[in-house]
């Protein structure tokens, strides 16, 4: 029997995220280097981390909508085309402060439409009884590009020199968009190579799509989209300051040199990318079991991001490197699992506008963002001490939870009308 052609789609889509990721980590990866070549410090390179992710938040929303209602394909095209530019220009940020924040900001504002725009190629080409493995597997490759920017990144900068870092990334990109264009069609319907039975069970189980238009404020005024939002919200704060900083972390607070950075950095983002493919599957399974969609899509992922909480605070106090480690690992592989569930809540809330749900969600989760590495950078540079940002990451990771929970509700509502 033949490898279904959507399953190679979600394949070509976790590869996608893992550039996508690869292309965003690569700067914190080379941080500890360039911070010594360029003369900046963490607050500045806070603020730096933030510009991307502000780049990032802004066209959430109405990428969102775009996705929807264009050819998503070229979309997804478009966008990394952007941010394959971009970052293969970062290296000429090195003249000015200014100008590496208007470089970082640009790739963000090109990377934000990615990942909503995948949320809708996959409510098109997926069964909704795979829909959250599917989702979650095609996002997993952020975490595994993350991983493997650490090693790679690593012998980069040891045997050439950090610009190297972005001009090979930014071909990446390339590479992929190649294989892209010639392989990925908007529908299942319009692709060469689908059979017609696979082409039938895809028809036959997804959920109808709509041609309205829906008003961001409609969507932004829902009660049940804010929820989902302020959870994702708090849930991603801790998750891009670990993203972003984990690199000068390892080497600066727990003594690691670059080379065994390029090794431990993999261990707590492959862990991460266990728990996002984990929390759609396990989220899959028990909607198929008979459990509700709240219980199912929000509060046994919200028990298990808990764990989240203990790791940590273990991770920002125990005196040993190694263990810190570890305890990082957890920390990303159970707040990972709760996370990726929230990606299969928008087809319950209202599949024909998945793509506005999830920019929503996303948008908000890297507003966080903006506001979590950048304080994070201030509160190092002031007080020399990473101890307080892991807290406020447990801080925050305890609202996720509640508000996940008791309040987020996944049952259907009327966006459109």
């Amino acid at each position: 029997m033949a490898f279904p052609v959507r399953y190679r789609l979600v394949g070509l889509l976790a590869t996608g995220s893992m550039i996508n990721y690869a292309d965003r980590v690569n700067i914190s990866v080379a941080a500890p280097v360039m911070m010594l070549a360029l003369g900046w410090n963490e607050a500045q390179f806070g603020l730096i981390f933030s510009a991307f992710l502000l780049g990032y938040t802004l066209l959430q929303i109405p990428g969102g909508i775009i996705a929807d209602r264009w050819n998503t394909v070229w979309v997804v095209a478009i966008a990394c085309v952007g941010f394959s530019l971009f970052t293969a220009l970062t290296p000429l940020g090195a003249a000015a402060f200014g100008l590496m924040i208007a470089l970082r900001f640009s790739v963000g504002l090109f990377e934000s439409v990615s990942f909503p725009a995948y949320a809708v190629l996959n409510a098109r080409w997926i069964p909704r009884y795979e829909y959250g493995r599917a989702q979650n597997i095609s996002l997993s490759g952020s975490h595994l590009g993350q991983a493997l920017a650490y090693p790679v990144t690593t012998w980069i900068l040891t045997t050439f020199s950090w610009p190297a870092v972005f001009y090979f990334n930014g071909a990446l990109g390339g590479l992929w968009l190649i294989v892209w264009l010639a392989w990925v069609t908007n529908t299942p319907a319009e692709h060469p190579k689908i059979s017609k039975h696979e082409l039938r069970e895809i028809e036959d189980n997804l959920a109808p799509r709509s041609t309205a238009t829906v008003s961001p404020l409609r969507i932004l005024r829902n009660r049940h989209v804010l929820l989902l939002s302020l959870a994702y919200l708090c849930m991603v704060y801790g998750l891009w300051m670990v993203i972003l900083w984990l690199p000068t972390y390892l080497v600066q607070a727990r003594g690691f040199s670059l080379e065994a950075m390029g090794i431990l950095g993999m261990i707590p983002t492959v862990a991460g990318a266990l728990g996002l493919i984990s929390g759609g599957t396990i989220s899959d399974v028990l909607l198929r079991r008979g459990w509700s969609p709240r219980a199912a899509r929000a509060r046994a992922p919200a028990l298990c991001a808990f764990l989240g909480i203990p790791s940590i605070l273990a991770a920002a106090f125990v005196p040993w490197p190694l263990v810190s480690v570890g305890c990082l690992a957890l920390y990303m592989y159970f707040t990972n699992l709760g996370s990726g569930a929230c990606w299969a809540v928008p087809v319950e809330l209202n599949p024909k506008q998945i793509g506005a749900i999830s920019g929503v969600m996303n948008g908000a989760g890297n507003f966080a963002g903006i506001f979590g590495p950048m304080s994070a950078g201030f509160l190092v540079a002031a007080t020399g001490s990473w101890e307080l940002p892991l807290v406020a990451i447990a801080v925050m990771l305890l609202v996720a939870t509640l508000v996940y929970y008791f309040l987020v509700v996944p049952e259907p509502i009327e966006l459109e009308g």
